[in-house]
């Protein structure tokens, strides 16, 4: 990922930045493993980590699921028009159902943009059904997923 020719905050140094595109590829890297990737010691490099964790930098660390080995195969984006609500209340509400793996507020016609991972294209249906009978969302449009290309989990 190309970043901006100045850096986002002072904090964050060329160094910095490499070590955050390491941990988004391997967040399980060693310090020491980590300071041979950037030319400084375990310790130092420790420190940075603990650093970027307390200022927000990094907020959690993850793993890169297989959906499909875990029967959630079906991808589906959908469009969301909340009605009344507004998008931080459905957003917050919208928390509740695990099949939502990303919500995001759009500009334009619709309100919402969802990215859901189901087992069945039958269990959206029974996702965008309770979210519509709980009054969280007016009107939906579902874009399901049939390939995926590519998807980049770190920088």
């Amino acid at each position: 990922m190309a970043f901006k020719k100045s850096l986002p905050t002072p904090e964050l140094d060329e160094t910095d930045l490499k070590i955050l595109k390491s941990l988004s590829q391997d967040a399980k890297i060693s310090y020491a493993d980590l300071g041979a990737a950037v030319h400084l010691t375990a310790a130092a490099v420790h420190g940075r980590v603990k650093k970027m964790e307390k200022t927000g930098v990094i907020r959690k660390y993850g793993v890169d699921l297989n959906y499909d080995v875990i029967g959630l195969p079906v991808i589906a984006f959908v469009r969301v028009q909340t009605g009344k609500t507004s998008c931080r209340e459905s957003g917050r509400a919208l928390l509740k159902f695990d099949e939502i793996i990303e919500c995001h507020a759009v500009a334009g016609e619709d309100d919402l943009l969802l990215k859901t991972r189901t087992a069945t294209p039958l269990d959206l249906q029974n996702l965008l059904d309770t979210m519509k009978i709980e009054g969280l969302i007016e009107k939906s449009v579902s874009i399901l997923v049939l390939e995926t290309q590519f998807e980049r989990v770190g920088l």
